[in-house]
């Protein structure tokens, strides 16, 4: 697997560019903007604060969150397990456009079981948006869900195992971290983290 590192200040620069996108291009604004805990928080928060500004003399959108997670259950099949909504979909009123942000679109399955607990509310799929920094898109895989993400920063087409990313954003995340990785993209930049990290990744 291709290991990939994103800047934050790349991914606030690409959140920037979508959400003016969004607004001017595609003349969608979101009454509630759910944020997909935790990678999606930070693409969002850049999201919000474009919205806040373009429209502080309007009804603002609400910024609102939930925790979901993936586990392998039984035979092994990928199970979504939603922990929390800041602001249960059962307040969605008619009319209502949503908008539901993560970082990225990979297996799919998490976004999917949001969109349809959303999608169950009577929220019609044309206002519901989709937003991810990447959009994963496998070709050899025989099905796809049929929710996919409506605006992105980064479409990476793979057409084998072989080419799959991992991408790590340098925003948070610290698992799986080489290294080699560390020093590159760590200590070389700040060496008093060689302390911090060293002592709780044991490298």
């Amino acid at each position: 697997m291709i290991k990939v590192f994103l800047p934050y200040d790349v991914v606030r620069n690409d959140a920037l560019k979508l959400a003016h996108k969004i607004y001017t291009e595609e003349n969608f604004v979101p009454d509630v903007m759910y944020v997909s805990l935790r990678g999606g928080a930070y693409m969002a928060n850049v999201i919000s604060e474009y919205f806040k500004i373009v429209r502080k003399d309007k009804h603002p959108v609400l910024y609102a969150a939930m925790v979901a997670r993936s586990y392998s259950g039984v035979r092994s099949h990928a199970k979504v397990m939603i922990d929390g909504w800041t602001y249960p979909p059962e307040r969605l009123r008619p009319g209502d456009k949503v908008m539901l942000v993560d970082d990225i679109f990979d297996s799919g399955d998490t976004i999917n079981a949001l969109a349809e607990i959303l999608l169950d509310r009577g929220i019609p799929r044309e206002d519901l948006k989709i937003v991810v920094h990447d959009y994963k898109y496998f070709t050899y895989k025989e099905k796809q869900h049929p929710v996919q993400p409506d605006f992105y920063s980064r479409k990476i087409v793979i057409n084998n195992p072989e080419e799959d990313r991992w991408i790590h954003y340098m925003s948070h995340e610290l698992v799986g971290l080489s290294q080699e990785d560390l020093e590159e993209y760590y200590y070389k930049q700040d060496p008093e983290l060689r302390n911090i990290l060293g002592s709780i990744l044991g490298k």
